[in-house]
């Protein structure tokens, strides 16, 4: 099939593939057609020259390309299109470590010395295992400007060398850092532990037994169908990405493969074809660190359970690239994307086509406009994500029935006490090892009553958290006293009034607004739809969308009427605050902006307006080719955030894109100032020397 999308004032081909059989069920492919249209206007808005989306269940696997695979040739994107997979390596090469140990070649827990003898010994023992969960207390990269665009090639011993003399940033164990480094390391012990190159190692073992005929480790100057050229944003301007050798990332990012391909890992890992069900089940355990903090990654993969789902996932960018993999194993759905625009977030895409796929919407976003009943509701949803995903996975349950009631008791007692501020902490604990996992004990158990009374689990995607919560409330408050655990009144006649409000708003669905006048029809409508409820859609995420491209389209006062709305809607909310905030500060209205992003701050510290959101969304801009109010975002963070030294770096590397080198200097001093130990410490005295200035004073 073809069809056509205009974006960048260029002609862009929708060119896909259909693969294997059989082919969806006409419903599905109904919705499926439907799902181009949204592609094509997600591409067009983040300006993507090609994306290549797809997904395999059971038997039916369909994969697709939209746009260009190289632009100045008009090559489409297709089904085979090869694209770096960047970190989607990593479980690829948590897969390869953990087939070794299966055969006694590696021990998880031995110091890596073991396996690479040539690696420098640190002052406390750094072991497989910790390597794989990002716990080993290897650094990331420290000098970006050097270590992130290599031209030459490196081999194994090479790659090492750029960190190995790098001191541990924490004793390991006790502190994630996510790091590409250490998978590079996992490498060096996939080789020594047998005797083979990495490549040849996962043609043989991982790769080819998978049929994953078109990955293949990144090569240069190596002739490989179906390469896609990369790009990147330029302010306005698409320009071809830089050339950057990837081979200093070999098994952290140095592959290159198709959706295909990255669908067939996918279903290889929960069909059991190369690993064993008990090297499966390792593998996606989260880990903790020796705190008692889960890190929500296990052995190769991100695991945090999304919508209450079980689910397993990592995403990859680098130079030339974006990847997501996405799988659910119990459902043996495996989605896959890759594009070949730097920096844009290709989750999207993902989450889309599981829409598409399942019926089901990825997460239910619900408002609580009662401040009084947020708390209920937290507990509500952790209760639910935890212990349905916990249900999806399993038949088994988590704790016996001693274990389950002490949970429910510490919920009543701690969660829900009187004092919502003292309860604040223990609510954010309550999933982590350090909290007891209570959420999961309890909510395990909950999904576990409510699938022996009969109720299909499925339906609450649906339904959410308010009607597994409310579900399991009536169920026990019918049940013999005694014999299922109960909830704190209160709370369960909060959550019946909120579940009894949901039920009356959630199939409210958002309509797009595409100007100023609609959205001003859409204020009136949400807003009569809404009014004296307790519970109701959350909107805010559609109406930052919708800011974000009325932005790039130039239309301020459209962004600024969203930004509006959202806090009309959503006064509670930190998200609505913030989305006000930056489309203000968009505008150039920063005294209002920063008030905005302070009433955010206060509603969720952690939230929207933390330092790490607001890093994450000037990197988003710049990404858009908005530099400047990227730019100017992280000026505002670091005027919420004055003595985060993260933030000053970041700062400092923008000012230096801009040639603004006074400005970069003083902004890594301030960083080195606050924190001399800060991850990208080294980085910044390298960068101050580098810039002319003079780093003696700032020493650790």
């Amino acid at each position: 099939m073809q069809g056509k999308i205009y974006f960048a004032g260029v002609l862009a081909l929708l060119c896909g593939v259909a693969q294997a059989a059989p082919a969806p069920a006409p419903a599905l492919a109904a919705r499926l057609a439907d799902f181009d249209g949204w592609v094509a206007r997600r591409m067009a808005m983040q300006r993507i020259p090609g994306v290549t989306v797809g997904f395999s269940q059971g038997d039916v696997e369909w994969v697709k390309g939209y746009g260009y695979a190289d632009l100045e040739n008009r090559v489409p994107a297709m089904a085979s299109s090869s694209y770096r997979l960047a970190s989607v390596t990593k479980p690829m090469t948590a897969v390869a470590v953990l087939q070794l140990v299966e055969q006694g070649k590696v021990d998880l827990d031995a110091p890596v010395q073991t396996y690479v003898p040539y690696f420098p010994v640190k002052p406390f023992p750094v072991t497989v295992r910790q390597l794989l969960g990002h716990l080993g207390g290897i650094d990331a990269y420290r000098n970006s400007q050097a270590e992130q665009h290599f031209k030459e090639h490196k081999d194994t011993r090479q790659s090492l060398a750029v960190f190995e003399q790098f001191d541990l940033i924490a004793e390991p164990g006790t502190r994630f850092r996510y790091t590409s480094y250490g998978y590079n390391l996992l490498g060096a012990v996939i080789e020594g532990a047998s005797g083979e190159s990495y490549g040849g190692y996962m043609r043989r073992h991982v790769w080819g037994p998978l049929g994953m005929d078109a990955t293949v480790m990144d090569d240069p100057d190596a002739v490989i169908a179906h390469r896609v050229r990369g790009y990147r944003l330029d302010g306005q301007a698409l320009k071809n990405s830089e050339f950057v050798d990837i081979s200093s990332r070999f098994s952290a990012g140095g592959t290159r493969a198709s959706v295909p391909d990255m669908l067939a890992f996918g279903r290889g890992i929960h069909a059991g074809k190369i690993l064993s069900p008990a090297s499966v089940a390792a593998m996606v355990q989260p880990m903790a660190t020796r705190a008692g903090r889960l890190t929500d990654y296990g052995m190769g993969w991100e695991i945090l359970p999304t919508g209450g789902r079980y689910a397993i996932a990592h995403g990859g960018q680098q130079p030339e690239t974006v990847t997501y993999l996405y799988s659910f194993p119990s459902r043996k759905l495996t989605i896959a994307v890759a594009a070949n625009l730097e920096r844009v977030n290709p989750q999207g895409f993902v989450q889309r086509l599981f829409e598409v796929v399942t019926g089901e919407a990825w997460q239910l976003k619900t408002y609580i406009a009662d401040a009084g009943a947020q708390r209920a509701y937290q507990v509500a949803l952790g209760l639910f994500e935890e212990g349905r995903a916990h249900a999806e996975r399993t038949h088994e349950p988590y704790a016996g029935a001693a274990a389950t009631r002490a949970a429910f008791t510490q919920i009543n007692l701690q969660a829900l006490a009187p004092d919502a501020q003292a309860a604040r902490p223990y609510i954010e604990a309550a999933r982590h090892p350090a909290g007891g996992r209570v959420f999961l004990t309890a909510g395990a158990s909950m999904a576990e009553a409510l699938r022996a009374s009969g109720a299909d689990l499925h339906q609450y995607s649906r339904g959410g958290a308010l009607a597994f919560a409310r579900d399991y409330i009536v169920l026990s408050q019918g049940a013999t006293a005694g014999t299922m655990p109960r909830f704190d009144p209160a709370f369960e006649h909060a959550i019946v009034a909120l579940a009894a409000s949901w039920d009356r708003t959630a199939a409210i669905a958002w309509q797009a607004a595409p100007a100023s006048a609609s959205i001003s029809a859409l204020d009136s409508q949400l807003r009569a739809a809404f009014r004296g409820q307790r519970a109701y859609p959350d909107f805010v995420p559609e109406l930052l969308e919708l800011a974000q491209a009325s932005a790039v389209r130039g239309e301020t006062d459209t962004a600024l009427a969203a930004g509006r709305l959202a806090v009309a809607l959503y006064p509670l909310s930190d998200g609505a605050h913030a989305l006000q905030g930056l489309t203000l500060l968009r505008a150039g209205k920063t005294e209002p902006a920063l008030a905005a992003l302070r009433v955010s701050l206060a509603r969720d510290p952690l939230g929207a307006a933390s330092p790490a959101a607001l890093n994450q969304e000037a990197y988003r801009l710049k990404g858009c080719g908005a530099v400047t109010q990227g730019m100017a975002v992280l000026q505002a963070a670091v005027s919420l955030h004055p003595r985060d030294a993260n933030l000053h770096d970041s700062l400092a590397e923008f000012y230096v894109g801009q040639g603004l080198r006074p400005q970069a200097v003083e902004a890594y001093r301030q960083a080195l100032q606050l924190d001399p130990r800060y991850p990208g410490a080294v980085g910044a005295r390298a960068a101050i020397i580098r810039l002319g200035g003079e780093t003696k004073a700032l020493a650790p």
